[in-house]
């Protein structure tokens, strides 16, 4: 019954946060953030720490900024060098203008790059990091 409770409040708290995060850019960083947070601590009540580390990675997706899976799809079809970034790079991180951005066809509003073997979506309007899906496999050519 304890389980069941904690679940259903972890649920209601991560779809409070992702609505919470479609008002406007600046909630957006927010919601990514409360929805790891409440993601984590409810996944480590429930599960332990797996469910900790699941939960938190579930709940800052959710809580993110939407890319659509075309526009992944097609950052994973066509990666480029990565640049090094020094410091931490997360959702609301400034891109430098030194660091160069690749467009995404189909997807205007966004851009990507490469840095520490992962891929970061770009909102191109703010030079602001909206998402990153983690480690992304590039696919090899076809040859």
């Amino acid at each position: 019954m304890k389980n069941l409770l904690l679940a259903t409040v972890a649920v209601l708290t991560l779809s409070s946060g992702a609505a919470f995060a479609q008002d406007n850019d600046t909630e957006t960083a927010v919601g990514g953030t409360a929805g790891g947070v409440a993601g984590a601590v409810a996944g480590g009540l429930i599960f332990g720490p797996i469910g900790a580390i699941i939960g938190g990675f579930t709940g800052a997706v959710i809580g993110a900024e939407a890319v659509s899976d075309s526009s992944i799809e097609y950052v994973r079809l066509n990666p480029t060098e990565p640049v090094v970034i020094t410091g931490d790079v997360d959702v609301g991180f400034v891109v430098p203008e030194e660091v160069e951005l690749y467009a995404i066809e189909g997807d205007p509003d966004y851009a990507y790059f490469y840095t520490n073997d992962r891929v970061y979506f770009v909102k191109l309007s703010d030079r602001t990091v909206v998402y990153s899906p983690g480690v992304v496999v590039a696919a090899e050519a076809n040859q």
